[in-house]
């Protein structure tokens, strides 16, 4: 009996043992089982903050980005406005530099590319003290200066109206030069001809002269510093145009110094026996001697004889008449030259 209790006993404090054992184990897991929740609910906390953080983090990055990016954008832009800007400076650059280039290459050149003007020297004969023939027609004393250097100005007058041609004259008042100066106002114009401008006077009471001639050299002497290639040819070739464009208007060649066997053409040597350097006689008249001696081909013209009424009333009446001369010799120059 005593020993039924004891395993009664015995029983009841296994149930109790067991029971407690039970307890604690399920208050060790409830325990356990809240501090996983509680670790839990840390750990998605913490991964929830992290999260946010790094969303943020991304936000943040992803907004720099956006801000370097726009920032890069906008740097690309300026950098491209400053590229097309340096290139359109360099651009304007090269294009002032060409225009300065051609601006220079163009000052560099002569202004005037054109042929060089042919220079005609044109010399009124006689002026000032020295005037020429006279004579009295109607009551009125003509003197050949001025009959001269009105021919002259109208001869000045209509080669101008062509084209390419200068004209310069060795007076233009009522002076009288001498003939190293009409020479010399001819090359310092750098003139390729010399006409010299008269009317004609008989050379003998016997002798009723009347109609034009052109006196020309006697020599064939070409000087070094000829402006021609030939000043012999240069000057019958001005003389024989002349002569032709005279005698169209009326004029027959001169009776006179037996041109009319010249076919107008008078030529004469020198009397005191002076010679140019190659030996030839030099010429009479003191224009034509200087004239050649400068290598300027010269000529005078005698349009008519003062001395001859019916020359004087058919040529050289009014000035009507003295242009009509000038614009022979004009023609027949040209004529020439070219």
């Amino acid at each position: 009996m005593k020993r039924k209790v004891s395993i009664i006993v015995l029983c009841c404090l296994t149930v109790l043992a067991v029971a407690l054992y039970g307890c604690g184990k399920k208050t060790r897991n409830g325990s356990q089982n809240a501090s996983a929740e509680n670790s839990m609910d840390e750990t998605t906390q913490i991964s929830t903050e992290k999260e946010s953080e790094e969303k943020s983090e991304s936000e943040e990055l992803t907004t720099e980005e956006e801000t370097e990016d726009t920032e890069t954008v906008e740097d690309d832009e300026d950098n491209q406005t400053e590229e097309v800007v340096e290139v359109a400076a360099d651009n304007n650059s090269d294009e002032q530099t060409e225009a300065e280039a051609v601006n220079t290459e163009q000052s560099t050149q002569p202004e005037n590319v054109g042929p060089e003007p042919v220079v005609i020297c044109i010399d009124p004969g006689h002026g000032g003290d020295n005037e020429g023939t006279k004579e009295t027609y109607d009551g009125t004393l003509i003197m050949e200066k001025y009959l001269n250097y009105r021919i002259a100005q109208s001869l000045k007058s209509y080669l101008e109206q062509y084209d390419n041609v200068k004209v310069v004259m060795t007076r233009d008042s009522d002076v009288n030069p001498s003939f190293s100066q009409r020479v010399n106002s001819a090359i310092s114009s750098d003139a390729r001809y010399i006409i010299s401008v008269h009317v004609n006077s008989r050379s003998s009471e016997e002798v009723d002269s009347h109609g034009c001639m052109v006196l020309m050299s006697c020599s064939r002497y070409q000087p070094s510093n000829s402006r021609v290639s030939s000043l012999y040819d240069a000057e019958y070739a001005l003389a024989k145009s002349v002569l032709s464009k005279l005698n169209a208007m009326g004029i027959p060649i001169a009776n006179d110094w037996n041109t009319e066997y010249t076919e107008g053409i008078l030529q004469r040597t020198t009397t005191s026996g002076e010679t140019y350097p190659d030996g030839s006689h030099a010429d009479y008249y003191s224009l034509l001697y200087n004239g050649t001696r400068a290598g300027i081909p010269t000529i005078i013209i005698e349009h008519a004889f003062l001395s001859n009424e019916n020359d004087y009333r058919n040529f050289l009446s009014t000035d009507a008449k003295l242009d009509a001369l000038a614009k022979a010799d004009a023609e027949g120059i040209m004529e020439s030259i070219r």
